[in-house]
């Protein structure tokens, strides 16, 4: 079905093009971009009793575990530890499942890539919105929770968290588009994620505040790019403020930073994908 809507698309010249040029032609095929979200969505979901619900299950299991050994066996002392742990774990999964699906999107995706002209921007972006979908649903539901029961504070500063995902999707997508591109010409790049994302897991405060660590290990800390999305997003839902000056200066830094070299090398190495494949 998705190579006959593929072979009827107008073809198009993807080897080259400034990225305004292919940013356009993105927009201009959504309708692919929806279609290969949603059946990624029901492809995972597919012949399961749950269904879309696995998509709270998994991280829902991950969660209580987490929380039972740090809250109850390691005795992390953090106010409201649940909906602290809860942001940050979110906000861990949405990235770290992303970046992991956006290394070998192209590679899976060989067959598309050398039969049918299309942006192949849309690869890495449908991968990074059905992360966002599931986590969306995850934290639709986790944030009433925090505010009924778990320590969270009603604002207006909750605002805020919606302008901070989507610059963690802006960061996350600029990662992808880099990884996805890397990962077509060194195909140990998923393998090395694997062993570099636990790393950066426990590099990142998720079970700890960032003045719980040794002041030695503040700067690595605070070098960690995921930090100041997370740090921002509980302030707005924990202590109802919004980012400070340094967390914004952070999150934009970084931004910038992957969008210029993801999009770079993204349009430089596209033309070269269906050759490597």
């Amino acid at each position: 079905m998705l190579s006959s809507r593929l072979g009827t698309m107008r073809p198009i010249n993807v080897a080259h093009g400034r990225i305004g040029d292919r940013l356009s032609r993105l927009i201009a095929y959504r309708t692919l971009v929806k279609y290969l979200v949603l059946k990624d969505i029901k492809v995972k979901s597919r012949g399961t009793y749950l269904g879309v619900a696995w998509t709270l299950m998994n991280p829902l299991i991950t969660i209580v575990t987490y929380f039972v050994v740090f809250q109850h066996i390691f005795r992390v002392a953090v106010p409201n530890f649940l909906a602290f742990f809860l942001v940050g774990l979110l906000m861990w999964l949405f990235f770290a499942r992303s970046i992991t699906a956006a290394a070998t999107c192209v590679i899976d995706n060989d067959a598309m890539v050398k039969k049918a002209a299309f942006p192949l921007e849309i690869l890495p972006v449908s991968g990074v919105l059905y992360h966002l979908f599931n986590h969306v649903v995850a934290f639709g539901l986790a944030v009433p929770l925090m505010l009924l029961f778990w320590g969270g504070r009603l604002s207006w500063n909750l605002l805020w968290t919606v302008v901070i995902l989507v610059a963690f999707v802006a960061f996350s997508l600029a990662l992808s588009l880099l990884l996805s591109t890397v990962g077509v010409f060194f195909r140990d790049t998923r393998d090395i994620l694997e062993v570099a994302l636990p790393v950066l897991f426990w590099g990142t405060p998720i079970f700890y505040d960032l003045p719980m660590a040794p002041a030695f290990l503040r700067p690595a800390l605070l070098a960690n790019p995921l930090s100041p999305f997370i740090e921002a997003t509980r302030a707005a839902i924990l202590e109802a403020h919004g980012p400070s000056w340094t967390e914004l200066g952070l999150m934009v830094f970084w931004i910038v930073v992957t969008a210029i070299s993801g999009a770079w090398v993204f349009t430089r190495f596209a033309p070269r994908f269906a050759e490597e494949n």
